[in-house]
């Protein structure tokens, strides 16, 4: 039988962060392209659309994220409604129900900008909190 409250952990974290993991979990690397690591599973249905993915590296990439962070969220998070994320998202929450701990994955190293954070969150509304494993705790302060 399937519990009704899922047993397993959900983990957010960039690569440098996997050190930090302290239990057996699937590594889910929720990105379109990139390189692969080794002993994760690719879940392209959660990565940022190309047409997103493209506006960050042509147009924000190089911006305060003040200035693109929450136009990236709200398109990121229209996603989010698709079938295709909709299909990723409940394989998480089908893994976490039978006690699978996952650890989602991506190459960003701010956390707080990052769409892993938006996957991880979108679960709180089921009782699962995500935890970022290698959180940026400290702000940048710009010196000029």
């Amino acid at each position: 039988m399937i519990p009704s409250v899922p047993t397993g952990k959900l983990y957010t974290s960039n690569p440098a962060g996997l050190k930090f993991i302290k239990e057996e979990a699937e590594l889910w690397q929720i990105m379109r392209a990139g390189p692969d690591l080794s002993n994760t599973i690719r879940v392209k249905e959660l990565s940022p659309s190309d047409q997103l993915f493209q506006s960050y590296v042509r147009t924000w990439r190089h911006k305060p994220s003040e200035e693109w962070w929450p136009l990236y969220e709200e398109q990121f998070m229209n996603e989010m409604k698709t079938e295709e994320k909709l299909k990723g998202l409940r394989a998480i929450y089908k893994r976490l129900l039978i006690g699978h701990n996952i650890v989602l994955i991506c190459f960003c190293d701010d956390h707080r900008i990052c769409h892993r954070r938006l996957v991880g969150e979108f679960f709180k509304q089921y009782g699962v909190e995500a935890i970022e494993l290698n959180p940026v705790k400290t702000e940048q302060i710009a010196l000029f």
